[in-house]
C-alpha cells in the first residue's frame, strides 16, 4: 500500500508538551475557560472602567472653577469608590462561601435593597417604625442609654433589618410555596430569589447589607457631612477631605456592621426553610438578634465609645459563625464537594466518642518461672456496614435504588410520560459505607422533605441523601417516597 493511499487511517501527531500551545500563549482565547462567568473577571473589568473615571474626577475636584464643580466631583468619587470597595468585600465572601449559584443571584438582592431605598417603597418602613412606633430621634436631644437604645431598636434595628431582609423573606416565602406546589418551581421569581438554606440566606444578607451601605454612605452620609464642613469652613477642599475620610470607616465597617447584621438574619431565614417546624421561632430569633446588636452599636457610645469595639467583635463572631455553620450544614449533603476550611470546620467526626477502655487491675507479682501464656484467640473483624435495600415509590410504581442505578420516570410506561426530563442517578457516599444519595441529573429543580422535617432543594448535579421516610417532589409534579425493601 502506498504511503499516500487516501484510504489509509491517519494517526494524529502527538502534541509536544514541551512546547506551549496556542491557548497557553493566548489564554483569553481558550475554549476551556469562560471569562464572563468569572467573578474575578467582573471585578477587574469594573476596575478597568472605574480607574480612569476616578482620575478624571480627581482632576475635576482639583481644577474646578467653582465650588459646585468640586463638590459634584467629590460626590461622584464617593459613589464609585463606595461601590467598588463593597464589591471587593462581597466578592471575597462569595468566593470563600462557594454557594454553587451565580453571583448575579446575590447581586439581585443588592439591587432590590437599593430599589426599595431609592423609591417610595421605603416609606411604609419609616412611617411604621419612626412615626407610629417609638423610633423618632431628635438629633439635638441628649438621651440616656436606655432611651437611646430603645429608640435605636425601632429606628435602626427592627426597621432597617426588616427592610434589608425583605428580598430574602420573599425568596423564602416562594420556597415555602414551591414545597407545597412543585409547579411553582417554574416561576421566574422563584428561580431568581429562592432560598435553598442557610448558605443562601447568609450570603443574600451580606449583599443586602452592601446595598444598604451603598445607598446610605454614597448618597446620604458623604454628601451631608461634606456640605456641613463646607458651610462651617467655606473650604471645598476640607469638605472633600471629610467626605473621603468618612468613606473608609463606613465601607470597611460594613463587614461588622450592616453586612453582619443582615447576614446573621439571613442565616436564620435560610435555617427556617430547612427547619420548617420551627419557622416562626427561627425568624423571630434572627430578626431580634440582628436588631439588638444593631441598636447596641448605635447607642453604647452614650456610655463609652470604647464599647463599640466589643459590639464590633460580637458582630464578627456572629456573622462568621453563621457562615461557617451554614457551610458545615451544606457539607452534610451526600456528594457535597470537600470543604477548604483552613481547619475552621470539623468534618467527618464520629457522632459518638469511642467508649473508654475498661479498667484493668495491675498485674500480680509473677513467679520466677511461668509457662508461656496461650496465644490469644484472634478478634473477629467487625462486619462491613450493610447497605439497606431501598426503593422509590412514585404513585405505586416501585423503583429499586442501588448504587450506580438510574431513576428515569419518563421511561416508565405506567407513568404515561409524566416524568419526562426527570433523571436521577443513585450514588454511594465516598467515605460512609451504606449511605446512598440520589443525584439530580436532569434540568429541573427537586425539593425533598427529610425525615426530621427539614427541607432541601436539589438543583441539577446536586444530591439528596436517601433514607426511608424521605419524600422528594420532582419536576413535572411527581412525588416519590423512599421506603425500605424487605
Amino acid at each position: 500500500m502506498s504511503d499516500h493511499d487516501p484510504n489509509r487511517m491517519q494517526t494524529p501527531t502527538p502534541r509536544d508538551h514541551n512546547v506551549a500551545s496556542m491557548s497557553e500563549l493566548m489564554p483569553f482565547r481558550s475554549s476551556k475557560i469562560k471569562l464572563w462567568k468569572s467573578p474575578l473577571f467582573m471585578l477587574t473589568v469594573l476596575a478597568a472602567v472605574a480607574t480612569p473615571f476616578l482620575f478624571a474626577l480627581v482632576g475635576g475636584a482639583m481644577d474646578g472653577q467653582n465650588v459646585q464643580t468640586r463638590m459634584a466631583s467629590m460626590t461622584l468619587t464617593g459613589i464609585v469608590g463606595v461601590f467598588f470597595l463593597l464589591m471587593v468585600i462581597q466578592l471575597t465572601v462569595f468566593l470563600y462561601v462557594k454557594p454553587g449559584r451565580s453571583l448575579w443571584i446575590y447581586m439581585l438582592t443588592f439591587v432590590l435593597v437599593c430599589a426599595i431605598l431609592f423609591t417610595p417603597l421605603a416609606a411604609p418602613y419609616f412611617i411604621l417604625f419612626r412615626q407610629i412606633l417609638p423610633g423618632n430621634i431628635d438629633p439635638n436631644a441628649q438621651y440616656d442609654f436606655i432611651t437611646m437604645f430603645t429608640k435605636m431598636l425601632f429606628a435602626a434595628g427592627l426597621m432597617e433589618e426588616l427592610l434589608k431582609a425583605t428580598p430574602i423573606l420573599i425568596g423564602a416565602w416562594l420556597t415555602y410555596l414551591a414545597i407545597k406546589s412543585p409547579s411553582m418551581q417554574n416561576n421566574v421569581a422563584f428561580k431568581l430569589l429562592r432560598v435553598r438554606g442557610p448558605i443562601d440566606g447568609a450570603l443574600m444578607g451580606v449583599f443586602a447589607g452592601g446595598g444598604f451601605i451603598f445607598y446610605e454612605t454614597a448618597f446620604d452620609y458623604i454628601p451631608r457631612y461634606a456640605n456641613d464642613v463646607l458651610r462651617q469652613t467655606n473650604d471645598p477642599m476640607a469638605a472633600i477631605a471629610m467626605g473621603m475620610l468618612l468613606l473608609l470607616p463606613r465601607v470597611f465597617g460594613g463587614l461588622v456592621g450592616h453586612m453582619a447584621y443582615s447576614g446573621l438574619f439571613g442565616y436564620f431565614i435560610g435555617l427556617s426553610v430547612i427547619r420548617p417546624k420551627e419557622r416562626w421561632k427561627l425568624l423571630a430569633i434572627g430578626w431580634f438578634a440582628s436588631s439588638i446588636i444593631h441598636a447596641l452599636w448605635n447607642s453604647v457610645s452614650v456610655i463609652s465609645p470604647l464599647l463599640t469595639y466589643a459590639v464590633a467583635i460580637v458582630c464578627a463572631v456572629g456573622v462568621v459563625g453563621a457562615i461557617l455553620k451554614a457551610r458545615q450544614l451544606e457539607s452534610l449533603n451526600v456528594g457535597a464537594a470537600p470543604l477548604e476550611t483552613s481547619g475552621s470546620i470539623v468534618v467527618n467526626r464520629a457522632a459518638h466518642p469511642a467508649p473508654a477502655a475498661p479498667y484493668t487491675p495491675p498485674p500480680q507479682q509473677q513467679p520466677a518461672y511461668a509457662p508461656p501464656p496461650a496465644a490469644a484467640a484472634p478478634t473477629p473483624a467487625a462486619p462491613a456496614a450493610a447497605t439497606q435495600a431501598l426503593a422509590l415509590d412514585i404513585d405505586g410504581l416501585i423503583i429499586p435504588l442501588r448504587a450506580g442505578g438510574r431513576v428515569d420516570p419518563g421511561a416508565e410506561p405506567a407513568l404515561a410520560g409524566r416524568g419526562a426530563g426527570v433523571v436521577g442517578e443513585v450514588v454511594a457516599h465516598p467515605t460512609r459505607p451504606g449511605v446512598l444519595g440520589l443525584r439530580n441529573s436532569g434540568k429541573g429543580l427537586w425539593t425533598a422533605r427529610l425525615r426530621d422535617g427539614g427541607v432541601q432543594t436539589i438543583e441539577p448535579n446536586q444530591n439528596v441523601r436517601l433514607a426511608p421516610g424521605v419524600v422528594i417532589a420532582f419536576d413535572q409534579g411527581l412525588i416519590g417516597s423512599v421506603r425500605a425493601l424487605g
